[in-house]
């Protein structure tokens, strides 16, 4: 379950930069590159963090 809410959590937080990154500078490939690349670390620090909270 906690895997889960990390998937959502990074998924909600790459579109959300995503979009800011298209709206700022109009360019979709950039957008995409910067929103994989949050996605990733989100999701690697959120599983991090889950690991540390389980006994």
């Amino acid at each position: 379950m906690l895997v889960v809410i990390a998937v959502l959590f990074s998924l909600v937080a790459a579109l959300a930069t995503a979009f800011v990154s298209y709206a700022a500078r109009r360019d979709f490939l950039a957008a995409l590159t910067i929103g994989g690349g949050v996605f990733v670390a989100v999701m690697t620090l959120a599983l991090g963090v889950y690991t540390l909270l389980l006994p």
